[in-house]
């Protein structure tokens, strides 16, 4: 199971009055949905929760902006099937109107649905070595990991500071925090968009506005698989030294941790370790945080250095055997 489902099937237990879940993928949409609305009947308290999916390419401004608007009226995709199949042509009018009015502000405030949550999950992973990588995967990778995320957040925070609320969180990878082997384009927009949300909760902070960072290993998910056949080994090796974790436990402790207001979140020792390790600038998040940075920066420095060291030693012994072929 991919993590956005997860995210989706652990967001129902804090039942919400609307989910809405996005993809660029049709037929996962579809298939999401039915989950979803499986875990919604296992429930008689879940039964008034409201299931969205809605077409999204983050690559695509149009498309940006058509789930945009689609996310505030509740515009879910299998409401506009049985609609276009009911009158086609009137319903591509009805569309780019509704569109037009909602960026002109041409809407009743109370037609508009609040979006109090945000979690930017999509992203592009092209794990080769650079020179093997081509430009489409730069320019893919910019479009939907840096420019799509950006696009929409800013979005959404036009409407939270107006109500002075709002939880933006940010599926960020360890990878931002320890950069490696094989992912240079993946991780060079997991750390831009880190610095990215850093200034937005300097920003927003006192809009009541809670941005956060999820920094999780490699997840169990089909699109994990699809990565590890093109994934050199040296990366394979240099990702053994952390946990892989099951989607639906990670979707869990991360969906916990944002109900506890942390804003660096990591889910096992390394991702811990490495929290601490990047204490400098940023802010404890309580006086107990502060005594451990502390408490274990030197230690941790210490322990790094050790994965330095093996870290250099598979890469310096991949180099050897081909120079020595």
């Amino acid at each position: 199971m991919w993590l956005g489902l997860s995210l989706a099937k652990r967001l129902i237990k804090e039942k919400p009055e609307t989910l809405s879940v996005m993809s660029r993928n049709i037929n996962k949409l579809k298939e999401a949905r039915n989950i979803l609305l499986s875990e919604v009947g296992k429930d008689k308290s879940y039964s008034d929760i409201k299931i969205n999916i809605i077409k999204c390419d983050l690559s695509m401004k149009e498309s940006i902006n058509e789930a945009f608007n689609n996310a505030l009226i509740n515009n879910s995709l299998d409401k506009e099937e049985n609609s276009k199949n009911d009158t086609n042509y009137g319903n591509e009018n009805n569309t780019r109107n509704r569109n037009k009015n909602i960026e002109k502000g041409n809407v009743d405030v109370n037609d508009i649905n609040n979006i109090d949550v945000l979690i930017c999950n999509a992203a592009y992973v092209s794990t080769e070595e650079n020179t093997k990588l081509q430009m489409y995967d730069l320019i893919y990778t910019v479009n939907v990991n840096i420019y799509g995320n950006i696009d929409f957040i800013s979005r959404v925070i036009t409407y939270m500071k107006k109500k002075k609320s709002g939880t933006i969180l940010f599926i960020n990878s360890e990878g931002a925090l320890y950069p490696i082997y094989g992912y240079s384009y993946y991780l060079m927009s997991k750390t831009s968009m880190w610095t990215y949300t850093h200034i937005l909760d300097q920003e927003l902070k006192y809009f009541n506005i809670h941005i956060a960072n999820a920094f999780l290993p490699s997840i169990q998910t089909p699109g994990f698989v699809q990565e590890n056949f093109k994934k050199p080994d040296v990366t394979k090796k240099i990702e053994s030294l952390t946990s892989i974790l099951n989607s639906d436990y990670a979707a869990d402790k991360v969906i916990n941790k944002i109900k506890q207001g942390r804003k660096f979140i990591t889910l096992n020792l390394n991702g811990y370790m490495l929290s601490i390790l990047h204490s400098g600038y940023r802010n404890p998040e309580s006086y107990f945080d502060y005594l451990m940075h502390v408490s274990f920066c030197n230690i941790f420095v210490f322990i790094s250095s050790l994965y330095k060291l093996y870290i250099e030693y598979v890469i310096k012994k991949k180099f050897h055997s081909i120079l020595c072929n």
